[in-house]
């Protein structure tokens, strides 16, 4: 198969998925998951890993999810913390923060841009690479971790020295308005 018609098979699944990626977003957003109180959120993305086939999904001793997809030598990381900052003055907000809004372009709620979001596309990534078979000699570890909002690089602090997880390099779902 070509490059160019990879991209577009990628791209024609990513559309494929859209609804079932919102879904699951705004499944996210409708759990309260500030820090030290991420159970719930992580959970269910244990739950949307193991429904599009990830071949491994575990929860570490600290509560950080991580699913894997291949078993190759190079090992890879894509990260999204999944812990929110608490909602704030409810009076302040124009629509429900957990229950967010949705239209066609975009879907607001607590976490949805920070980093709920960023964990939606990456675990319909996975499932793309799944789908495609593209798959080579790397381990992708698709990482949801707690307490960024209290303790930013605790998570990865635990996941490398306890853990033993030493990705070559992680790509992090942190929005930054195209500013890194």
């Amino acid at each position: 198969m070509s490059k160019d018609l990879k991209i577009d098979e990628v791209l024609r699944l990513a559309e494929e998925y859209k609804d079932d990626m919102s879904m699951f977003l705004r499944d996210m957003i409708a759990i309260p998951s500030e820090s030290c109180q991420e159970e719930k959120v992580v959970l269910r993305i244990k739950e949307e890993m193991e429904k599009v086939g990830f071949d491994e999904v575990e929860i570490d001793p600290m509560g950080n999810i991580l699913g894997y997809i291949g078993h190759g030598k190079h090992v890879i990381a894509m990260d999204a913390h999944i812990d929110t900052v608490g909602v704030g003055d409810a009076n302040l907000w124009n629509y429900n923060p957990y229950e967010g809004y949705e239209d066609e372009e975009i879907i607001l709620g607590r976490g949805a841009s920070d980093q709920e979001g960023g964990m939606a596309s990456m675990v319909y990534a996975g499932k793309i690479i799944k789908d495609l078979g593209l798959e080579d000699e790397y381990t992708l570890i698709v990482t949801g971790t707690v307490q960024e909002e209290d303790c930013d690089g605790l998570c990865w602090q635990y996941i490398i020295n306890e853990d033993g997880i030493r990705p070559e390099f992680v790509i992090s779902t942190e929005p930054t308005s195209c500013n890194i």
